[in-house]
This record gives structure tokens, sequence and C-alpha cells, in this order.
């Protein structure tokens, strides 16, 4: 009896052993679907690699990632007063017949102006914006005038007037008002920047009265801006120009000098009453 008993337990653990060997003896690769081996990918199937998307920081505002292209920085914008002269430059007029311009209004000045004010007004500028559409307008003061009366453009706030200077010569040009806290003087070369010898009436607080002198070897022309930014002067109350001369202009030949010369335009002023025989300024200039 226990020999059969034997025999049965031989026979089960044999049987054990070969169900284990069918299922832990078997190759790895037997059973399973072979995978697709990689092929050489055609020009149709290329696609461009899809890159990560940029931090918020570097989107553009619609979300998009920006192009790459050359880096363009911010930089400062002008101030809102010379945005807004710029501005006007396309409607700018025009004497009729002529290429002079008009000067456009300013704001007009309601309290004493200080320096502040003065580096705000920046006339130089505005003249070398105003030549972009023609000619600035320019009274020339005849040799022998020696005081005018004369009020400013408006609404502007200012007029110009040209002077000649010999070699060597110094002249001396002041405004008289009853209000003159109000005004200034400035003078100019004829690009509208203030020349050799100019300096001190270009960056002095509110001038009423500039002294100048020809460093060149040539005669040549200088002009001088009256600058009222609060229409003070007008007809019934004009201010006074004086014009001082170390020389005498009944000796002294300045018709080779060029008055109307760079960006400049002869426009006489109708208002003005000159004291003195005024041969060639703007009370008897051709018209």
């Amino acid at each position: 009896m226990r020999t059969i008993l034997s025999n049965l337990a031989s026979l089960k653990g044999f049987a054990a052993l070969a169900l284990a060997f069918s299922f832990c003896g078997a190759s790895p690769q037997e059973g399973r679907v072979p995978r697709p081996q990689p092929q050489a990918p055609r020009d149709r199937d290329v696609q461009a690699p899809r890159s990560e998307p940029l931090p918020k920081a570097f989107r553009t505002p619609e979300g998009r990632t920006p192009r790459p292209g050359p880096v363009r920085r911010t930089v400062d914008q002008p101030p809102p007063h010379r945005i807004n002269r710029i501005n006007q430059i396309d409607r700018i007029g025009l004497y009729p017949g002529t290429r002079i311009v008009v000067p456009p209004a300013w704001t007009r000045c309601t309290t004493v102006p200080n320096l502040g004010y003065w580096h705000t007004r920046d006339l130089m500028a505005e003249i070398k914006w105003l030549s972009r559409s023609g000619f600035i307008p320019v009274s020339p003061i005849g040799d022998s005038v020696d005081v005018l009366t004369d009020y400013t453009q408006q609404p502007a706030g200012w007029r110009a007037y040209g002077i000649s200077v010999p070699a060597g010569g110094t002249v001396q040009v002041e405004v008289q008002h009853a209000k003159l806290a109000w005004f200034r003087l400035m003078l100019m070369d004829k690009w509208g920047t203030p020349g050799p010898g100019m300096q001190q009436a270009a960056i002095a607080h509110q001038p009423v009265m500039v002294t100048y002198k020809n460093p060149n070897k040539n005669a040549t022309a200088i002009y001088v801006i009256v600058d009222d930014p609060a229409w003070w002067s007008d007809a019934k109350d004009p201010y006074t120009l004086q014009v001082r001369r170390n020389w005498d202009p009944a000796k002294t030949d300045l018709s080779q000098v060029k008055m109307v010369a760079g960006l400049w335009g002869a426009s006489p002023s109708v208002s003005a009453e000159f004291r003195g025989p005024s041969m060639s300024g703007p009370a008897v200039y051709p018209r």
C-alpha cells in the first residue's frame, strides 16, 4: 500500500515539474508580436520639431511666440510739448505767394516765466521744425536804425529781426516794455543756432539786453528774437527795441552782407515804427 502511495506522490511531483517547465522554460521571444523596425523617413513625412512654449514674459501681447530677429529697444519719448509741435508741422500755413511760414500758436503764458519755463519754450527747436515747411519770417533792420517800436506776431508770441555786423564790430540790442519781466531776447545765426559769440544770449536767464561781437574776419548777419510768451505787446502797448553800434554806419559798407540766408526769409514787419533814416529796413523793404 505504501508503495502505491509513494508512486502516486512521485507522479504528482513529476507532473508539477513538467507544468513548471512549460511556463518557465520557454524562450523570452516566443509568443510575442514582433515590433516594426524603424525605416528611413520620406521628405513628406518629416516635420519640424515642436519647441516648448516660451515663458509668458517672452510672448507677444497676442500670445504668439515672436519670430527671431533684431533686438528692439524702447527709447524715451520726447516731451509732450515737443511731440505736439512736431505733429503741427504738416499743418503749417504759408504767407500767400511765398514760401515763408506763418508761425503757429504757443500756449499763452499766464504766470511770470521762470528758468524752468524758458527751458520748455525751446524757440531754437521750434524754428528748426518750422524750417521743414518753409523759411522763417525775419524783418531786416536798416544800418541807420537805432530805435524801433513793434509788437510780436500773434498768436506765436515772438518776432525775429536781422542786423548786419561788420568784422570785429559790436552791437547791443535791448528791449524795453512796461512788463519787462515777461520778455527775453535771443541771438541766432542763419541756421537757427547760437553761433560763436552768441552763447551768452542762448543760456542767460531771461535776458532783456544782449551784446554780440563779430569774431569773424568778414561781415555777417545776426538774427535777434524778441520773445513775448504772454502777448503783452500789441498795437496799443508795443515794446521798444534799441540797437547800439560801435561803428559809424555812414562810413561802413555792409552791402555785401546777405541778410536773408540759411533758413530765414524776408517778411517786413508792417507794424514797426522806426526812428532814423532807414533806407533798407522793413518799413521800406520792397513787397
